[in-house]
């Protein structure tokens, strides 16, 4: 099973802020694939976070998207909270 938290925290804050710019129902590009699979391990391990939709041929012409729990954890603060390691009482405390 794919550690959802885990890719999140591993991706680059440059690539975070661009998923989250792009919209939960974006096409991925091959640089945001690139990206994905670069926090999951590496090339080609990114596949259990993201899915083909429409045709599967020809290869090179695949539709790729976030699954719907992928998509759903990163547009939801409180889940990008806890697997960024950000806690916005510990945040509040600190200002103190």
């Amino acid at each position: 099973m794919p550690n959802i938290h885990g890719l999140i925290s591993s991706l680059l804050p440059e690539d975070l802020a661009l998923l989250q710019e792009r919209g939960p129902d974006q096409r991925l590009d091959r640089d945001m694939l690139d990206a994905i699979d670069r926090a999951a391990g590496g090339p080609g391990e990114g596949r259990g976070y993201y899915i083909v939709r429409g045709s599967l041929i020809p290869e090179d012409h695949r539709d790729y998207y976030l699954r719907e729990d992928v998509s759903a954890a990163i547009f939801t603060p409180s889940t990008l909270e806890r697997a960024t390691g950000t806690d916005a009482g510990l945040r509040d405390m600190s200002a103190q």
